[in-house]
């Protein structure tokens, strides 16, 4: 409804609703000085009325711009007038807009990319204002075009490029992000509320100047802001960040190169400046050219060695040309950091916190570099305090007497140098001592330690536990210190007899040093190996300082269980016979024998049928849990097994029990019962002469195991003639005797059938014969006859 007020009193040449809008914000409704001041049209009177309505309804909001009223909102674009018609365009119609800013102002691209300018409305106190328009313009005489502008919202007059050169576009409502549409978030672009955006590029070098005006400030000064956009057909590489030692010299390396095919630019000016961080120079100076390859190199070098970060300016100019009439150019400024780090040092100092009297102790010194660089010319000294006396030292000291010195030479970064001082007290007492570092610029470090020297006593037992030989020999290790003071650097060795280990294989065990306090007691567990049955003596000592010693010993008895295990049954079985084994394990050690195991495996060829005693068939084996078989012990199971193939059966039987095992093997010669039954039958009998009769033959495998190459001949008597015959295979005729040729294989249970047709031909009682061989029988033939009467 609105809209349509509003042009109807446009058409009527009347006020525009926006600038009564205007009015009635501004608590003003006086009519414009270029403005007609009586209003008799209706349509009039109801745009102000409206307008009213509008104020009254929060239309004074700086968010709500008098467009956001009139526009529809549709899915195709629509050209708008930037101004309300007639005497609203001289009028300041919108009192909010105040400022336009175009960022950035300036800059610098590789010709070929994007650049996208952001601009910002805004009112007198510097809020940015939403739903403002922006026109775009690129200026005659530039190089680009415009690629895109901001054309998020959803009405209809949003955001359109008009041409290359001119498009609009309107401040947002709330922040956006403008995805570059790359895998790295760090090219996005945030917009926030009261901003747009527009995108150029050019494929040539040249200048880009953009104008971006914002119709609805009244301010002829501001309404604009600019921007030029140099397009170069250059790409730079900047040094990276560094990490540098201080007081050595660091290189500092950019490279210039054009954009379009990566070929080197020579002769490109780079000029380099210290923003901040320690004091340094620039050799060969602060501005250097690039060379043949593009390349310009300069040296930073600090004015005095100091730990600090420098931040570097780095410019990239375009020397002028003078023959093309081409002046000078920034490429670009950019920044990169150095950082330097100093050598450091540290110590520390330990030492047993008592010792004895006469007792030989050692102080560990250690030496570390904390730092990320090495540190140079690193050199120890160590000043022992009366009363303590100088053993030795690993690595040996450069100076004797009680004033020690090490010097270490370079410590490389994180890494770290141990000394170790032996010394022996003379005298009871409190002893403090401290050793001292010193390194390259002034660097110095102290760590000291301090001992009590007393005097203690040691005592020590021996505890060991029988075992069987599969089971861990148990050990318990008891030292105490019986006297009034602490018994430093107490040390225990163990020793074991042949046939004894610790579990890894040593015949001797030392435990780590310990310091006991007086009448403080020290107990260790160690689990030993018997590879043999019998009585093993352990041997220990305990040693510490000053001087002190003891020993003790213990011994421990080793067992070890036996089985026998044996196997019975049938050495020879047919296929398909059922064979019964029995199986006995014995005890023939001295010791009961637990968790005693029979395991049966069923041999290829025969299964299980059968398992006495609570046996259990699974999985191919049978399987009896004895328990516990007391020494002298004997057991017997029976397992009852089906022979299902010819050849010999191998069957392995083993008893297991904790730290014992047998075995035992049998074996079963399987066999196959041949059978063969020759069966012969005539189908006509009595035949007239000149008639046919057919002779059914039938073999049939009454065996157990297969028949190979089973040959079947036939003898025709004189009363018959041959005619034909059939069968598995076919009959060749000689003479009166038919062949045929042998049939491969009949499996047990398996008939093969062969038919000889005859014509009789002679009055008489003729008699068919056939015989029979296989591998079973080869030169004894199985035969059958059979009588035919012949008439006329």
């Amino acid at each position: 409804m609105w809209s349509d007020l509003g042009e109807s009193a446009q058409r009527a040449g009347r006020i525009a609703p926006r600038t009564m809008i205007e009015r009635t914000c501004s608590r003003k409704l006086r009519w414009g000085p270029n403005m007609s001041r009586p209003m008799s049209s209706t349509l009039t009177t109801l745009a102000a009325i409206a307008g009213m309505a509008f104020v009254a309804a929060g239309g004074c909001s700086k968010t709500i711009y008098p467009h956001t009223l009139v526009w529809p909102a549709t899915g195709d674009v629509v050209p708008t007038h930037a101004k309300p018609p007639e005497g609203g365009y001289y009028t300041n119609w919108d009192p909010y807009a105040a400022e336009v800013t175009l960022e950035p102002a300036r800059a610098i691209n590789p010709v070929g990319t994007q650049h996208v300018l952001v601009a910002t409305v805004k009112d007198r106190e510097g809020n940015p204002l939403p739903n403002r328009r922006v026109e775009w313009i690129v200026s005659q005489g530039s190089v680009g075009d415009i690629v895109e502008v901001d054309e998020s919202g959803f009405r209809a007059s949003r955001g359109y490029k008009l041409t290359n050169s001119y498009a609009v576009s309107h401040t947002n409502n709330g922040p956006h992000v403008l995805d570059r549409g790359t895998d790295s978030p760090d090219d996005d672009i945030p917009l926030t509320k009261g901003q747009t955006f527009c995108v150029i590029t050019s494929p040539i070098e040249g200048t880009t100047h953009v104008i971006a005006y914002v119709p609805a400030i009244y301010d002829t000064s501001k309404h604009k802001a600019f921007a030029r956009k140099t397009w170069m057909d250059v790409a730079w590489e900047l040094p990276p960040p560094a990490v540098n030692p201080t007081g050595t010299d660091h290189e500092l390396v950019t490279k210039v190169m054009r954009h379009s095919d990566r070929s080197p630019l020579a002769n490109y000016i780079v000029s380099v400046k210290l923003l901040s961080g320690p004091g340094g120079t620039f050799s060969p100076a602060n501005e250097v050219r690039t060379d043949a390859d593009g390349i310009a190199r300069v040296v930073l070098r600090q004015t005095r060695p100091e730990e600090g970060e420098n931040k570097i300016e780095i410019r990239i100019d375009r020397p002028a040309d003078d023959r093309c009439c081409k002046p000078g150019e920034l490429i670009t400024i950019g920044e990169t950091t150095k950082r330097w780090i100093a050598p450091k040092i540290g110590i520390t100092k330990t030492a047993p916190a008592r010792a004895m009297v006469s007792e030989q102790f050692a102080y560990q010194i250690t030496v570390s570099n904390p730092g990320t660089i090495a540190t140079r010319d690193v050199i120890v000294t160590d000043s022992l305090p009366s009363g303590i006396e100088y053993l030795s030292s690993t690595p040996a000291s450069t100076s004797a007497g009680s004033a020690l010195s090490w010097s270490l030479g370079t410590l490389e970064p994180g890494a770290s140098r141990s000394i170790t001082v032996q010394v022996r007290a003379t005298r009871t007492g409190s002893f403090q001592n401290c050793a001292d570092v010193r390194a390259e610029q002034g660097l110095n470090a102290r760590a000291c330690a301090d001992t009590v020297v007393v005097a203690p006593n040691l005592a020590m037992s021996l505890t060991c536990a029988d075992a069987i030989i599969c089971e861990p020999v148990t050990v318990q290790v008891t030292v105490r210190n019986t006297g009034d003071g602490p018994a430093g650097d107490v040390r225990v060795t163990l020793r074991f007899p042949p046939g004894l280990t610790t579990e890894d294989g040593r015949s001797e065990m030392g435990f780590r040093p310990i310091e006991l306090v007086a009448n403080q007691t020290a107990q260790f567990s160690l689990r030993l190996k018997a590879s043999q049955p019998g009585s093993f003596r352990v041997t220990g000592t305990a040693t510490g300082s000053p001087n002190l010693s003891t020993a003790a010993e213990c011994e421990s008895r080793v067992s070890q269980p036996a089985l026998s295990v044996s196997k019975s049954g049938p050495q020879t079985r047919y296929v398909g016979r059922p064979a019964t084994y029995e199986i006995t394990v014995r005890n023939t050690g001295g010791i009961p024998a637990r968790d005693v195991v029979v395991s049966d495996l069923v041999p290829p060829g025969m299964t299980a049928r059968e398992a006495g005693d609570g046996g259990q068939i699974s999985g191919g084996a049978v399987r009896w849990s004895i328990g516990t078989l007391d020494a002298g012990a004997t057991r017997a199971v029976s397992v009852t097994l089906l022979p299902t193939q010819l050849g010999v059966a191998k069957n392995v039987v083993t008893a297991t029990a904790f730290c014992a095992e047998a075995r035992a093997e049998f074996e079963t010669q399987v066999m196959g019962a041949p059978g063969v039954l020759l069966e012969l039958y005539d189908s006509d009998d009595p035949v007239e002469v000149g008639n046919r009769t057919t002779y059914d033959v039938r073999i049939t495998n009454q065996g157990m195991i297969e028949i190979r190459n089973m040959a079947l001949v036939c003898e025709i008597p004189d009363e018959e003639e041959y005619v034909g015959d059939s069968g598995p295979t076919k009959g060749s005729l000689s003479g009166r005797t038919l062949t045929f040729p042998p049939v491969p294989s009949i499996g047990p249970r398996q008939v093969v059938s062969f038919k000889v047709t005859v014509k009789g031909v002679r009055v008489g009682d003729a008699r068919f014969k056939v015989s029979v061989t296989t591998d079973l029988n080869p030169g004894s033939p199985i035969e059958e006859f059979e009588s035919t009467h012949i008439y006329e």
